[in-house]
């Protein structure tokens, strides 16, 4: 493996991870290190299953209930691990998207919002680093951000200047987020249309912080050639150069109705995309609450469309403002690319709610829930980084991820029983989702059996180490 791949390689255990950090408490942190060895044995277990008797089931709830046990100090260890990969790496893209968190039951968990009948849950505002070197390694998590949306009482409505000054707004999670990030990782920060905010823009730009962010508002803007709107801009800049990519399919699946509005089903293509760009100023919105803000905003805009879209297909179009320089193709070519790293955080939330099966925790409060999220998100980031790895360097070799002994029980598996004795990451990963009910034909696994699948690799090592030290004896 090369570049930013020599540096991610995920630790023999995450418990050696974790357990760098202290609880202020001996007592705490042994249960801790516990509760991350049995989790990351069994990750798409429930608790009382993964746990050896009743006396631990107790404890895990005992620990999961402790007042003096945050998300903040449990997961600050992984953090601290994320910035040293990230300073070995070098140039580091930092996505931050939100996601719901669901929980299906009639009964109510103290602090989750009510989604519906038999569906309540809260929202998490992530970052998550991935390397910005093209090869798109995750390096881990450096925010977690749990909150829980504010009701509105029915006939109530807050006028535009009111939420504005809302302290508690919901897009203030978003400059929170880069604010966490900041004095840890110098970073480029990537973000979908949910961020297109004047005043978020003239915060980063304060800061001298450097992003790239979907806009989705018509804006009012200044060019070299005069006034206009955002719209009509790039409607008649230039194409600087085309591009061809492949476009991943999206299923309908159980997925919420407006997520399927917003991002309707679609065929996988391969689509030729051309790249609009030229520098630009945002003009500050129109309102009062805004007049604290600059007048302008100096920043660089790309806008991409796609040409030829099959028919019934919705062209993708986007567009694009940055603070790094589009004076060359090479420039415009690297920031859409950057932007398009951005699905890796849509992984790393699958990776956790399927492959560690977070929403089929049955725990009793936000609480208790979002202590169990810090446990698991680390777990979620070692998936999402060996499905990474072994898509991208298919043929480095398996004992970048798996240490001699997982690699002897996976070759002694009926899963694993043509393995070589020096695997290539791919075919590792392969017998690891067979383990987990994975079918050769169903193509790559997905987090589900891959999850099954890791959980049955460390059942196994357990036993085998079990029976090495009863043969020393």
């Amino acid at each position: 493996m090369k570049g930013s791949h020599a540096v991610v390689v995920p630790p023999s255990s995450l418990v050696e991870e974790m357990a760098s950090g202290s609880l202020g408490d001996q007592r705490l942190n042994a249960r801790r290190d516990r509760l991350m060895a049995v989790m990351e044995a069994h990750p798409d277990t429930a608790f009382p299953e993964a746990c050896a008797d009743d006396a631990e089931v107790e404890a895990l709830y005992r620990f999961l209930r402790n007042r003096r046990v945050s998300l903040a100090t449990l997961i600050e260890p992984h953090v601290v691990a994320t910035q040293a990969r990230c300073t070995a790496v070098g140039e580091v893209l930092v996505i931050h998207d939100t996601t719901d968190m669901v929980f299906a039951g009639e009964t109510a968990r103290a602090g989750l919002a009510a989604l519906g009948p038999g569906r309540q849950g809260f929202w998490v505002h992530a970052a998550l680093a991935v390397s910005a070197d093209g090869l798109r390694a995750p390096l881990g998590v450096l925010s977690l951000m749990p909150f829980v949306r504010k009701t509105q009482a029915p006939g109530t409505h807050k006028d535009e200047r009111a939420r504005f000054a809302d302290p508690d707004k919901e897009s203030r999670y978003w400059r929170d987020g880069i604010a966490a990030v900041r004095p840890r990782v110098a970073a480029i920060h990537v973000m979908d249309r949910g961020a297109d905010s004047y005043e978020l823009f003239a915060a980063m730009i304060a800061q001298g912080d450097r992003f790239v962010v979907r806009l989705t508002h018509d804006r009012r803007v200044v060019t070299a050639d005069g006034p206009g709107t955002l719209d009509d801009v790039t409607a008649r800049t230039a194409v600087r150069c085309e591009q061809q990519v492949t476009i991943a399919p999206r299923r309908t699946g159980n997925r919420p109705l407006q997520a399927r509005k917003k991002h309707p089903a679609r065929d996988g293509r391969v689509a030729t995309l051309q790249y609009a760009a030229q520098p630009l100023a945002l003009q500050r919105p129109q309102g009062r609450q805004y007049a604290q803000l600059p007048v302008s905003l100096a920043v660089h805009v790309i806008a991409v469309r796609e040409i030829a879209t099959p028919p019934g297909e919705e062209p993708v179009a986007w567009r694009l403002i940055t603070t790094d320089p589009v004076d060359t193709v090479d420039q415009v070519l690297r920031i859409v690319d950057w932007y398009r790293t951005r699905w890796m955080i849509e992984e790393f939330f699958k990776a956790l709610k399927t492959g560690c099966a977070y929403e089929k925790r049955q725990l009793e409060s936000l609480a208790t829930l979002v202590v169990a999220l810090a446990l698991l998100a680390p777990i979620a980031w070692q998936l999402l980084l060996l499905r990474h790895l072994a898509r991208v360097a298919p043929d480095g070799v398996a004992t970048a991820v798996l240490s001699p002994r997982q690699l002897q029980v996976l070759r002694a598996a009926p899963a694993g029983a043509r393995l070589a004795v020096t695997p290539t990451l791919r075919a590792a990963l392969f017998a690891i989702a067979r383990l987990g009910g994975h079918l050769q034909h169903n193509g790559d696994p997905g987090w589900l059996v891959l999850g099954r699948g890791m959980q049955n690799l460390l059942w196994m090592e357990t036993g085998w180490a079990a029976a090495e030290d009863a043969r020393r004896m």
